[in-house]
């Protein structure tokens, strides 16, 4: 069977505009072989030739590529092709999704096209290391939300016939709690229990007006002074830069990035947040409603 001749350049110039048009239509972008099939029948080459003009398309920054990992196949995956970053899209509608409750894999799924869905968990996977979404225990089904899990959901048949049995017995609700309080409190060898997400917010907050008490009005509190006035609270910087991280995503705070981060030190850096756009936030501000 012989081959199809190359494109002629007049051609490829409209192929590459029909190329472009597709992918404006597909927020979320398309693997090679969804767009060789929406383009017009006259201008469906073969699908060697289409992914030649995707690839040039790509490798002069007209559109972005995101390569899947590759699975059990020897052949590399399809890589999916969109005029933006699918990366943060994705991130950006996912806390969008989980801004009210936590939602399980198959609700999320619904909200992305299909070829998204098999690479869902890899998207998921830099946010669920953050801590910026957090799964859930299982109560029938596995979530992910915004913030920690309450135990009180998923413990509370437990704790019901924990006080209905210390009751009984002729205990105070009170005392009951005292004896549970002080079964979970820590001894020496173990590290201080993890802040909930309302006492570390209430922490954060409470620290920026002491250090600039015109911050309950939206001024912005220079991130290394607040780092170190928190030192205690949050003694190494993975804790304090996700606690930051966190209030930001559920836009309690805003964050302001340093302008020229090249001039920066490691050691000015060490003391900011990254913020993953190769710069690091350098000031924070409480956001006002």
């Amino acid at each position: 069977m012989k081959s199809k001749a190359p494109v002629p350049s007049s051609d490829a110039h409209e192929l590459d505009e029909l190329i472009l048009k597709v992918l404006s239509r597909n927020r979320f972008g398309l693997p090679p072989n969804k767009i060789h099939k929406e383009l017009p029948p006259s201008y469906r080459s073969s699908a060697k030739q289409t992914a030649a003009r995707m690839n040039k398309l790509n490798a002069q920054g007209s559109i972005k590529a995101w390569q899947p990992p590759p699975g059990k196949s020897k052949n590399p995956p399809a890589p999916i092709y969109s005029l933006e970053l699918i990366e943060p899209l994705i991130a950006i509608d996912m806390l969008g999704l989980l801004k009210n409750q936590p939602l399980t894999l198959t609700e999320i799924k619904k909200n992305f096209p299909a070829h998204i869905h098999k690479y869902l968990l890899n998207f998921l996977d830099p946010l669920v290391k953050k801590r910026t979404i957090k799964w859930h225990p299982p109560q029938k089904r596995n979530c992910l939300g915004l913030q920690e899990p309450n135990p009180a959901d998923f413990l509370a048949a437990e704790i019901r016939r924990l006080f209905e049995k210390g009751e009984k017995l002729g205990f105070q609700a009170d005392a009951i709690l005292h004896a549970v309080q002080a079964h979970a409190k820590p001894s020496s060898s173990k590290k201080p229990m993890a802040l909930t997400a309302a006492e570390a917010e209430r922490t954060i907050l409470n620290a920026m007006a002491s250090l600039k008490p015109a911050a309950s009005q939206g001024a912005l509190v220079y991130i290394p002074d607040l780092r170190q006035a928190l030192r205690s609270t949050f003694p190494d910087k993975e804790s304090f830069d996700r606690a930051i991280l966190e209030l930001a995503t559920l836009e309690k705070v805003q964050l302001q990035s340093h302008s020229l981060p090249a001039e920066l030190t490691e050691e000015q850096r060490a003391a900011m947040i990254d913020n993953g756009r190769g710069s690091y936030f350098m000031a924070v501000g409480i956001r006002m409603e």
